[in-house]
């Protein structure tokens, strides 16, 4: 059963929330599950495994956009518009500006950079696939 794990390394049975949810139906499928489970392995304690989520833009940082505006900005107006939400240009630090969050700044890359949100889709696609 996919929904229960016996983790011998920490002594635990881990369940998911959906499973623990079910689980607290007495008489349920789950409900069974997990009082064999507890039986089998008595000394082990139960937990709700926390889902880790995958950052498919890892290596996406300041650095790397600011590069890769550095090749594909001809005029220099995308360059300006970054260093603003870095709170980087002249007029942000004369108010004091903040900069923005990494989520809007991504956001922002990728809509000025289409082809590349593209390419970082399909990549996902690829390593989703494995």
């Amino acid at each position: 059963m996919r929904n229960i794990i016996i983790n011998e390394k920490n002594n635990t049975i881990v369940i998911t929330k959906k499973f623990e949810k079910a689980a607290k139906r007495f008489g349920s499928e789950e409900y069974k599950a997990l009082k064999e489970a507890r039986a089998d392995f008595p000394a082990y304690k139960v937990v709700t495994s926390k889902r880790t989520k995958t950052n498919g833009n890892k290596g996406l940082t300041y650095d790397f956009m600011e590069n890769y505006i550095d090749a594909h900005d001809k005029d220099g107006f995308v360059k300006a518009e970054f260093e603003t939400l870095l709170a980087k240009s002249e007029e942000a630090e004369e108010l004091g500006a903040t900069t923005a969050t990494y989520n809007e700044i991504k956001e922002w890359f990728f809509n000025t950079y289409p082809a590349f949100a593209e390419f970082q889709k399909r990549r996902e696609a690829i390593l989703g696939a494995k």
